[in-house]
């Protein structure tokens, strides 16, 4: 919150504390968001940053569809938050977030071009973080993720998603696989979809670093916090002592590669 006048910050707070009041009294999310959104007057102005060598302004605040959207949980918090200045979008396949991208599907009819689209999907091979991968686990795994990549686009109502990522991609040498590379450049071709990234909350260090070598990804998402790496396994900051300041330089690596 850096930046942020203490006055923004107090109001920030009440808007949450006014929506929150709303669905504990209602239990509908409608009313928390009408509610919230008559308490935003005079919070600081959306914030944009270029993602990477994609060029696109999006905003700092992203939208994680995932669980937001699975069943429907939040589907009247869209129009808020692309009100808001929110532009950047970010869901995944079925098969880990359930019905998020069909729900997500009647906003992107009414605003496709508005938005930065992100979705998702696991690489299907049976491969610890650590091991490596064989040419024939990566070439089915490559057909696996572009059969996802398919779902993604029919589940969403589409024919092209700005960004589709290899969801978890926790093993470097998956992520540095001809096979996966060859998988994206004829998904792309085909105009299906423009950039790609990798997302992980496991051995994000090496990945992260590993991609950046690579020069072939446009984006990351990567579990990071301001006390050092995260780890999903374990639930907890890696106990290697690294600050965020012991991690700049391997950001700025990604970055100089142009990764957003």
């Amino acid at each position: 919150m850096q930046g942020f006048k203490r006055r923004s910050v107090l109001q920030t707070l009440s808007a949450l504390a006014v929506g929150g009041q709303a669905l504990l009294r209602t239990g509908k999310v409608r009313a928390a968001v009408d509610e919230a959104t008559l308490s935003r007057a005079g919070l600081p102005a959306m914030a944009y940053t270029t993602l990477g060598r994609t060029g696109f302004k999006g905003s700092r605040l992203i939208f994680g569809c995932g669980a937001a959207l699975s069943r429907g949980r939040a589907n009247g918090l869209l129009e808020p938050a692309l009100d808001a200045g929110v532009n950047v979008f970010d869901v995944g396949f079925r098969a880990y977030y359930d019905d998020a991208e069909q729900n997500l599907a009647p906003f992107l009819q009414r605003h496709r071009d508005e938005i930065f689209l992100i979705s998702k999907a696991y690489v299907p091979v049976d491969l610890e973080w650590h091991q490596p991968i064989t040419a024939a686990q990566a070439k089915a795994g490559a057909a696996g993720w572009l059969r996802s990549l398919d779902g993604s686009l029919q589940e969403l109502g589409v024919d092209h998603v700005d960004a589709y990522y290899m969801m978890a991609a926790n093993n470097v040498s998956v992520v540095t696989s001809d096979e996966m590379f060859a998988a994206f450049t004829q998904a792309k071709a085909a105009g299906k979809v423009s950039y790609w990234g990798i997302s992980t909350h496991q051995n994000a260090e090496a990945v992260l670093l590993a991609a950046a070598e690579t020069g072939r990804f446009d984006l990351a998402q990567i579990a990071i916090t301001p006390a050092g790496w995260y780890d999903w396994r374990s639930k907890a900051i890696l106990d290697d002592g690294k600050s965020m300041t012991d991690l700049a330089p391997v950001l700025a690596k990604a970055r100089a590669a142009g990764i957003g």
